[in-house]
């Protein structure tokens, strides 16, 4: 709840005062078909949107290897200098360039799944609950991830050489605000589908309880056949960096 600072309170009273004219317009039964139907749908998309990432699990660890082959042929060995005992600003331009390169290299992977996941986020956003903050919830969770698979990151190993030619005490502007802003969109997306699913479960307790298992399984099956993580550090150590530790930049996103 931390991230509803002004702009977020705003909205959610929005929320509520829509809600409320709602509550006034709308027959209770209206609504309830509306929860219900509206439960069964944000079920089968998150659904629909881990199945199409498990099985486009070879074409995304294929763009996972090629992106790191292309980092050892460009720029093999950039960030071997890394102190190990860095200084207060060398340690923020260092864990800058560790959510660059992990948020690179899961866009780019992300490639061939971007296209129907935008598609999922953007039918997720058109449904409507009555609970003014689980509706609230769901519409930041879908925008927050169109708005990161639309980020486009920088040139990684150009700014790797530039964060060791700065001795490891800034990041260029470009992927700084590429890290500034995948941090962003990531926070915001931070709620689990399963969670939300819970709070659902007055709308449609049947399809939530199966739902309550079946997405785990899901998210199990897509970790087990990518190997984000793994890659990640075949990335670092290319670059020369592989001190760095890969949980640094664990996100719960798209394909974790």
């Amino acid at each position: 709840m931390r991230r509803l600072l002004v702009g977020g309170v705003l909205a959610l009273a929005v929320l509520s005062l829509g809600a409320t004219a709602a509550d006034a317009s709308t027959p209770a039964s209206a609504q309830i078909k509306q929860d219900r139907a509206s439960t069964k749908a944000f079920i089968a998309l998150q659904e629909r949107a881990d199945v199409n990432i498990a099985r486009s699990a070879p074409a995304i660890t294929a763009r996972e290897k090629a992106y790191v082959t292309q980092a050892q042929s460009d720029c093999p060995d950039a960030l071997t200098g890394i102190p190990k005992k860095a200084k207060a600003m060398q340690a923020r331009a260092v864990g800058l360039f560790v959510i660059e390169s992990s948020a690179a290299l899961e866009l780019v992977a992300l490639a061939p799944v971007s296209a129907l996941t935008g598609r999922i986020a953007a039918q997720t956003q058109r449904l409507r609950f009555s609970d003014p903050a689980l509706q609230w919830q769901v519409q930041v969770n879908a925008s927050a991830e169109a708005a990161y698979l639309k980020l486009r990151p920088p040139d990684l190993c150009a700014d790797a050489r530039a964060l060791a030619a700065r001795h490891f005490t800034d990041v260029t502007p470009a992927g700084a605000r590429f890290a500034e802003d995948a941090v962003t969109v990531i926070e915001r997306a931070s709620v689990p589908a399963s969670q939300l699913v819970r709070l659902m479960r007055q709308y449609a307790p049947g399809p939530v309880a199966v739902a309550l298992k079946r997405l785990p399984e899901l998210d199990r099956t897509v970790g087990r056949k990518l190997a984000l993580g793994s890659h990640y550090r075949a990335l670092l150590r290319a670059l020369g960096a592989s001190r760095l530790d890969p949980t640094a930049s664990a996100r719960t996103g798209l394909a974790s």
